[in-house]
């Protein structure tokens, strides 16, 4: 598999991590969340999303620092058609 093959592969996999912290952020800390004291109505809900959100958060830093990601340099001789670029290991 080519770097940028595994590079494409791993922007995947942290578009569906990110998709996954920013859902359980959304659904947890919108709507009406807080009583008439201004207190969530619901803290161990809003922990649960938290701790759900940093997780995938945690497993997208993984996968970006675990990544080989292609230079401008392998880009461009990919651009320029060149087969080096694609079969990098």
């Amino acid at each position: 598999m080519s770097k940028i093959t595994k590079a494409a592969d791993a922007t995947d996999q942290n578009q569906d991590h990110v998709g996954v912290a920013i859902d359980r952020l959304q659904r947890g800390f919108n709507g009406r969340i807080v009583n008439g004291y201004g207190i969530y109505s619901d803290p161990s809900m809003r922990r649960s999303d938290l701790i759900e959100a940093q997780k995938a958060v945690e497993a997208a830093l993984s996968v970006m620092r675990s990544t080989a990601w292609p230079s401008n340099a392998e880009y461009d001789a990919l651009d320029q058609g060149s087969d080096e670029a694609v079969s990098s290991p």
